[in-house]
């Protein structure tokens, strides 16, 4: 392989190399921070995120998205059946942009701010033994060709040492997640999507304000203090979704912890014929608008989203088990 690699990007992966081999073992966002910055020395690079794959019930989960110059909020959502995640794991080979002009990228929805990236790689986080796919690491970029055969041997590369450290930490390394969230002992409640949904929410709203009050700050030692706060927050944040993303367990209800009611208002709004409003919902259901508003919120604060437009992500897989 390194002969097939510029001297600019063996020094940039060396590098790599050595800082995700002296970071805490348990810091997963420094990896993936690392990758990140490694290939944006490489390649002009915009977007990049790394997902964990739970292909038992088609869940995806994203312990950490970087889109142009800030960390984004990851979760957990299902991945569609023709999309270009089960693609990867179908054919456990990159994906690039190049190979169909985009178009198995574009039928998902948008990443960063929305607008189609120009250029694309989606390599496969392949596991040892049988190779199967456990997650993916994508590069995106807003300049045409911006990503070479050269790009995508380094990010195969990157993509090793991350299962590498992956390996490492699950599952006996990591959070002790069940001493602050009890409800992950639950079985009877969907108590993992809602503790990853609930804290996510929470750490993302508390990143967003230091990073805002960083961007305020005259001093400038202030400035990196709170910088420096509000990226740990995003590195809490991977660790959750790292802990729970790569298990291989029974699928989970996500309705499971709702009311009767609560649970018919989600799945007429995830429904195939799409949400039909407030008014909708009342005259299928023979409730009053009002009432269904407060079965909204009621169920929103249960699964911990903040808008209903969340709702097909989380509990879109639900009936299919």
């Amino acid at each position: 392989m390194t002969s097939m690699l510029s001297e600019a990007a063996l020094r940039a992966l060396r590098h790599a190399d050595q800082l995700i081999q002296e970071a805490d073992r348990g810091d997963v966002f420094a990896v993936y921070d690392t990758c990140r910055a490694t290939l944006g020395s490489i390649a002009a690079l915009d977007d990049f995120y790394v997902a964990l794959i739970n292909e038992a019930d088609r869940r995806i989960s994203y312990p950490y998205l970087f889109s142009n110059g800030r960390y984004e909020e990851g979760g957990t959502v299902t991945y569609a059946p023709n999309g270009l995640t089960a693609w990867v794991i179908a054919s456990r080979r990159p994906y690039r942009y190049a190979d169909d002009e985009g178009a198995l990228l574009n039928r998902g929805y948008r990443f960063g701010d929305g607008e189609p990236s120009a250029d694309t790689v989606v390599v496969p986080l392949l596991g040892s033994g049988d190779g199967a796919v456990i997650g993916l690491m994508s590069a995106l970029s807003d300049t045409a060709d911006a990503f070479t055969d050269e790009t995508v041997r380094a990010m195969e590369w990157l993509a090793g040492l991350v299962v590498d450290r992956l390996r490492a930490n699950h599952p006996t390394r990591g959070l002790n997640l069940p001493l602050v969230y009890p409800e992950l002992d639950d079985a009877g409640r969907s108590g993992t999507l809602m503790a990853l949904n609930t804290a996510g929410n929470a750490l993302t709203r508390m990143a967003q304000e230091l990073t805002a009050l960083a961007e305020a700050a005259t001093d400038e030692h202030l400035a990196e203090r709170l910088a420096e706060l509000s990226r740990r927050c995003f590195g809490v944040q991977a660790q959750l979704v790292t802990r729970l993303g790569p298990k291989h367990d029974a699928p989970v209800d996500p309705l499971q912890g709702l009311s009767p009611r609560e649970r018919a208002v989600a799945e007429l709004v995830t429904g195939p014929d799409g949400d039909p409003g407030n008014a909708g919902i009342a005259a299928a259901l023979g409730i009053s608008p009002a009432t269904v508003k407060t079965h909204m919120s009621s169920l929103l604060d249960k699964l911990g989203l903040e808008h209903r437009s969340e709702l097909r992500w989380v509990v879109g897989h639900a009936r299919r088990h």
